[in-house]
């Protein structure tokens, strides 16, 4: 009977331990002295990163902060990107809420909307000089003039290509839509690789990696219904109908894209700078170039926002962000996460010591943040839908394009 006791509460003690896991960062810290331990004050974030590269720089970021002062503990739990904004829901009516979040730059407006994020402009007037921002990413965090966190990290997309298959097929870098269709279904070996690939999944990710396509094709950000915009939905249409990209795009995520690509199951691909850790590591030989472009070189800016949580520590917070605002731990830790740093200045630094950021860089000048859109939340959906169906349906074009129209309510 004491045996079987000592098995059940064994058990319970491990679920508990599994339970509680989290980023190395969050582990509890080493010092002399459990008084000293005992007297920080403990701060949570949360974070939807996960790859490798993510979380190896989170955790060094958090503890640089432990062993940079002694008044708090920063500990960081993991939640699904899929999941973060009902997580986060569930927690504020539950009174289960982090100090701070690492969230995607789109969803801070409809963080702020529901009451999640504190108004921290006044902490950050002595201490963040929003001058040395990138204009246009240091929207990711305003809202009408107040201030809710501060740019993360940023990125964009490109297109990366495997230079061996360009080499051995004797392939130039097209600079026209034409030439890139041509180029993917050159590439292209039934069963064994495909030309192209991009992450068509729903929701944010599938309309990040699409917009580039629409902003090269002119459609307008004033009206995103207008009739230039219907090109891209051929382009992939073609793509499609080619061969030259697989139907499985419509589930694929980014990471998945990457994976593919360095497989050999893929020659060129739509993916940002945070794919480049994967490449260097795997030795496939890569490089980098922009959208062939119609009418526009314009890109859709991406990166998180740390975000102060309303009615948590916002002095912790601060402390925080004061401390992730000092150049060489900005730099160090976007260098390991696979990200731009948000400053443009330190981004200009940033590439001369990373050239393979080269493009990524560039291309930062012509970015423009989803929260700049008029509507972006029902684009972005509407944009989901015409994706699944263009990728999972028998439906025409001209049948997606018109619902995407009407859905936008701009028919």
């Amino acid at each position: 009977m004491k045996k079987r006791k000592f098995c059940k509460l064994f058990v319970i003690f491990l679920m508990l331990g599994m339970m509680g896991c989290r980023g190395e960062a969050g582990e509890r810290l080493k010092e002399n002295g459990g008084e000293k331990q005992n007297s920080r004050k403990e701060l949570t974030l949360w974070s939807y990163y996960e790859t490798d590269a993510q979380k190896k720089g989170l955790d060094k970021l958090i503890r640089g902060f432990n062993e940079s002062q002694d008044k708090y503990k920063l500990t960081w739990d993991y939640v699904p990107m899929a999941d973060f904004i009902r997580t986060l829901s569930f927690a504020q009516s539950g009174d289960n809420l982090p100090d701070m979040v690492l969230a995607d730059n789109p969803d801070i407006g409809s963080l702020i909307k529901v009451g999640l994020l504190a108004d921290i402009t006044r902490h950050l007037e002595k201490t963040v000089p929003v001058e040395e921002y990138y204009t246009e990413v240091w929207k990711f965090a305003e809202d009408k003039g107040c201030c809710y966190g501060v740019p993360f990290c940023c990125n964009n997309t490109a297109i990366i290509y495997n230079k061996k298959l360009f080499r051995k097929k004797d392939i130039q870098i097209p600079e026209t839509w034409e030439e890139f269709r041509e180029t993917a279904a050159i590439l292209t070996e039934e069963e064994k690789c495909y030309g192209f690939a991009m992450s068509a999944t729903a929701g944010e990710q599938g309309a990040f990696q699409f917009m580039p396509w629409m902003l090269a094709a002119g459609a307008d950000t004033e009206h995103m219904a207008g009739r230039k915009g219907k090109n891209a939905f051929r382009l992939m249409d073609n793509l499609l109908q080619d061969k030259s990209m697989p139907n499985d795009c419509l589930n694929w995520s980014q990471n998945d894209v990457t994976t593919s690509f360095i497989a050999g199951e893929t020659a060129m691909m739509e993916n940002g700078p945070w794919s480049l850790a994967e490449l260097e590591a795997s030795g496939i030989e890569y490089g980098i170039f922009r959208f062939p472009g119609r009418d526009s070189a314009e890109v859709v800016l991406g990166g998180e926002v740390l975000a102060a949580v309303n009615g948590m520590d916002v002095e912790g917070v601060i402390s925080f962000i004061n401390y992730y605002n000092r150049k060489e731990v900005m730099q160090e830790i976007c260098q390991i996460t696979g990200n731009i740093p948000p400053k443009a200045e330190l981004a200009k630094e940033f590439v001369e010591k990373n050239p393979a950021y080269q493009v990524f860089v560039e291309q930062m000048e012509q970015g423009i943040c989803r929260n700049s859109i008029k509507g972006w939340k029902e684009i972005c959906n509407a944009i989901s839908d015409s994706l699944n169906r263009i990728f999972g349906s028998e439906d025409t074009v001209d049948e997606i394009w018109e619902d995407y129209v009407e859905n936008l309510g701009m028919k």
